[in-house]
């Protein structure tokens, strides 16, 4: 009876060792039931490792538009060197005038007495001359020396009073001359030139100007 019992033993004991065998072929046969493919069947089953995702570089920094250095002032001494002594700007043109002797005469004598350019005595007259426009132009023209009621006029019209041979020069700026050129077209006088001799005429002192 212990020798049956000892063999029954030793059987099993095989079959253990048998089972053990075959467990370790199945696992790198990958015959097993697990159906995992054995040990390398395992490595190979293993699931890919997902790529690393790179994140993406920030977007360089934009720098901020440099403001444009304000302009730098003009210095004053530039602006004094383009006046001259009496007031005027040297780019101005002069502009040539014809007067009677007389009116030469007074015009001279009142320019010292004030201490004016020519220039300035102009556009003062004239600006004397538009409150009396009427009434200097209607002076300003010279009829017939003979007028009787019963014989026509004796003589011609001679040229307005004030003009004449002496040659006058005053230097506006454009925007003066157009203003000038605005007051003879309303006068109905024939030129600037004329104006500024009939103006000068009627409204220099020695000659009534109602306005003086």
């Amino acid at each position: 009876m212990a020798k049956s019992k000892d063999n029954e033993q030793i059987v099993e004991e095989q079959g253990d060792e048998e089972q053990g065998d075959e467990s370790l072929e199945d696992a790198f046969s990958g015959s097993g039931s697990s159906g995992g493919g054995g040990v390398f069947g395992a490595w190979g089953s293993q699931a890919p490792v997902p790529a690393t995702t790179v994140p993406a570089p920030a977007p360089a920094a934009v720098p901020a538009p440099v403001a444009a250095a304000p302009a730098q002032p003009v210095p004053s001494y530039q602006t004094e060197q383009t006046i001259t002594a009496d007031g005027r700007e040297p780019q101005r043109k002069g502009v040539g005038f014809r007067v009677s002797y007389g009116v030469a005469r007074r015009l001279e004598k009142y320019r010292k007495d004030t201490n004016l350019t020519v220039t300035e005595v102009v556009m003062l007259m004239v600006d004397k001359s538009v409150g009396v426009l009427e009434e200097m132009v209607k002076h300003s023209v010279q009829g017939p020396k003979v007028q009787t009621s019963l014989f026509a006029p004796q003589g011609v019209a001679g040229p307005p009073k004030g003009t004449g041979p002496e040659q006058r020069q005053w230097s506006p700026r454009p925007e003066d001359l157009s203003v000038m050129k605005q007051v003879v077209e309303m006068s109905g006088l024939p030129s600037v030139s004329v104006y500024i001799a009939v103006a000068l005429n009627y409204c220099l002192p020695e000659k009534p100007c109602k306005k003086d």
